[in-house]
C-alpha cells in the first residue's frame, strides 16, 4: 500500500514510527560497534607494600658489640732476654762465658750459664765437664747436696782429666753435710786413683785433721 494514499495525519504517523525505528537500530549497532569505548577504563591497582624497618646506626654498638683490645705483651725482663741470647750461643761459646763470669766473681750469672750448658748441650763434651763446674758453684752458695749430684755424676760419665776434681770437690761437699765416715772414704780414693793429682796434698791434709777428729772422740 503506498503512502500517498493514506490521510496526512496517519502517513504522518508512520514516518514517525518508521524514523523512531531506524534511529533505535542505529544506536544498538553503534553500541555493538563501539561498546568497548564506553566502558570505563580500569585504573591499575598499586599495591602498597610494607617498608622493612632500617636499623638505626645509632643501635650498631648495642647490634655488635665491641670487646676490648688484648693487653700488649709484656716486656720480656732482662734475664730472659739473656737468656734468649745465650741459647744462640754453641756450648763452646757458653762454657768459655761461664769461666769469664767465675773469673769476675760473678757466681749467679756463672751458675745461670752452667744450669743452660747442662739443659741445652747435655751430652756435649761442655755439658760433661759442666757437671764440675756447677758442682764447684753449688759449693760457694753453700748448696752442698746439689753439688755432691753434679760430683757424683761426673765420676760416672766424665773424662778421667777432671775426676780427681770431682773427687776432691765431693770430699768437700761431704764435709758440709757433716758425712766424715764418707768424706774419708772418698779422700782415700782419691790419693789411691790419682796419686800425682794437685789434691792429693790437700787430701792427705784432711784424712790427718778427721784422723785426728776421731781420737778426740
Amino acid at each position: 500500500m503506498s503512502l500517498m494514499m493514506l490521510s496526512p495525519r496517519l502517513r504522518q504517523g508512520v514516518q514517525s514510527l518508521a524514523l523512531a525505528l531506524l534511529m533505535a537500530g542505529i544506536t544498538t549497532a553503534s553500541v555493538k560497534i563501539f561498546g568497548w569505548r564506553l566502558r570505563p577504563r580500569r585504573l591499575p591497582v598499586t599495591r602498597v607494600t610494607e617498608r622493612k624497618s632500617v636499623p638505626s646506626l645509632s643501635n650498631d654498638q648495642r647490634l655488635v658489640p665491641v670487646s676490648a683490645e688484648p693487653p700488649l705483651p709484656a716486656a720480656p725482663s732482662a734475664q730472659v732476654a739473656t737468656t734468649i741470647v745465650h741459647r744462640k750461643l754453641s756450648a763452646g761459646e757458653m762454657f768459655a762465658a761461664v769461666k769469664q763470669a767465675r773469673a769476675r766473681g760473678d757466681t749467679t750469672e756463672a751458675l745461670r750459664l752452667a744450669k743452660q750448658i747442662e739443659e741445652f748441650f747435655p751430652n756435649s763434651p761442655e755439658g760433661i765437664d759442666t757437671h764440675v763446674t756447677l758442682g764447684m758453684l753449688y759449693l760457694v752458695v753453700d748448696q752442698a747436696e746439689l753439688a755432691l749430684q753434679e760430683f757424683a755424676t761426673f765420676r760416672r760419665v766424665g773424662s778421667p782429666e777432671l775426676k780427681a776434681e770431682a773427687y776432691f770437690g765431693q770430699a768437700q761437699a761431704l764435709r758440709k753435710l757433716a758425712r766424715n765416715d764418707d768424706e774419708r772414704v772418698v779422700l782415700r780414693e782419691l790419693i789411691l786413683s790419682y796419686p800425682r793429682s794437685v789434691y792429693v796434698g790437700a787430701a792427705r791434709t784432711r784424712l790427718s785433721e778427721l784422723a785426728v777428729d776421731a781420737g778426740e772422740r
